[in-house]
């Protein structure tokens, strides 16, 4: 059953309404005016009250009022039992409760008012807890989307961005450098000779040496650069902010790094075998500004073709070398440079 505060300044109305009420099964406590009542629900829970409306000290209807805007006793619900039968009383009344009921009053109709506002009372807990619950699920299932999203863009053998990846966040880069008026770089990378890796060592090896290459560039890399794998052995990196010397400087990094590491050895008998040597090619292409005249979408494939006729540079001059290069966003149109020659044709 029901915990029922009841509030009154006379005695034996108070005491026999609560009487009424235990007899029905229900527990009650006692308050003699507003403010008293108030300082018992600090220390007590209350699933309702029932409050005269004229009482020394503090009113029923101040009470109310205050209750209402305190958070941890704004949804109990409230039955104003009074002598007072005015319209003006009970509008005012049944603006704070639930209920409003004229005393004197017959006992049925007390505990028949008592259970309705019960009733109502439980409606409105479940209404509640099933509203959590949903924002709840709501919560759970926006956080599912966003890692279902992150999954989406990110390649799963490296853990870096995939092609999705890579091509939202060169967009937004590119954005982002034709608002601030900043340069922005693109580089690619390409393991050399990365098919004999896998036709002498086996998938397994080849697995590994993508993972190191991939972890090498994360680790060389600032937080708002963007490391993805492009495809296959081919990895990009874009660099916001980013001027020639800063793309040069980072590509030859990236370079000398992966010549000086040394990859162990997860195939074949890996504990007597040396650790594995690979190099890397890289092109990049550099734009000082992004104008607003020409696409985001040109402007990107403009990037990436520059950067591959550089690392395809790179390759034909011996490879483990990179090649970066400055552009005018107009030269990085296919109709001012029809040499550039893209992944696909090589």
């Amino acid at each position: 059953m029901a915990k029922i505060l009841v509030v009154d300044d006379e005695p034996e109305i108070n005491n026999y309404v609560a009487l009424a009420l235990r007899l029905e099964g229900h527990e009650t406590f006692q308050a003699y005016d507003g403010k008293q009542a108030i300082a018992l629900l600090e220390e007590q829970v209350a699933d309702l009250i029932l409050s005269d409306m004229q009482m020394p000290v503090m009113g029923g209807l101040e009470m109310a009022q205050i209750l209402r805007d305190n958070p941890t006793t704004e949804t109990i619900p409230v039955i104003f039992v009074t002598g007072r039968q005015e319209l003006e009383y009970r509008v005012r009344g049944l603006e704070y409760a639930v209920d409003y009921i004229i005393k004197p009053f017959a006992t049925p109709e007390l505990l028949a008012r008592v259970r309705a506002a019960l009733r109502l009372r439980a409606l409105e807990m479940e209404m509640r807890a099933t509203n959590e619950q949903l924002a709840l699920a709501n919560e759970h299932l926006a956080r599912a989307n966003e890692q279902l999203e992150l999954l989406a863009l990110t390649d799963e053998l490296t853990r870096i961005c995939n092609r999705r990846g890579f091509d939202k966040w060169l967009e937004d880069e590119l954005w982002r450098a034709r608002r601030l008026s900043t340069p922005v770089a693109l580089l690619m990378f390409d393991l050399d000779h990365f098919k004999e890796v896998n036709d002498t060592w086996g998938h397994a090896q080849g697995d590994a040496v993508l993972q190191e290459f991939a972890l090498l560039l994360r680790n060389s890399s600032r937080h708002i650069d963007i490391v993805a794998r492009f495809g296959g052995e081919e990895f990009a990196v874009v660099l916001p902010a980013t001027d020639l010397e800063g793309a040069q400087i980072f590509a030859e990094k990236a370079r000398v790094s992966l010549d000086e590491l040394r990859i162990e050895r997860v195939t074949g008998d890996a504990e007597n075998l040396s650790p594995l040597h690979v190099t890397t090619s890289g092109g990049g292409a550099v734009m000082d500004n992004v104008p607003g005249e020409i696409s985001i979408e040109e402007l990107g494939k403009g990037l990436i073709r520059a950067a591959d006729r550089h690392l395809y540079e790179a390759k034909a001059a011996g490879r483990n070398a990179v090649a970066v290069r400055k552009y005018q966003h107009e030269s990085l149109l296919p109709e001012q440079n029809p040499e550039f020659i893209s992944t696909e044709q090589r």
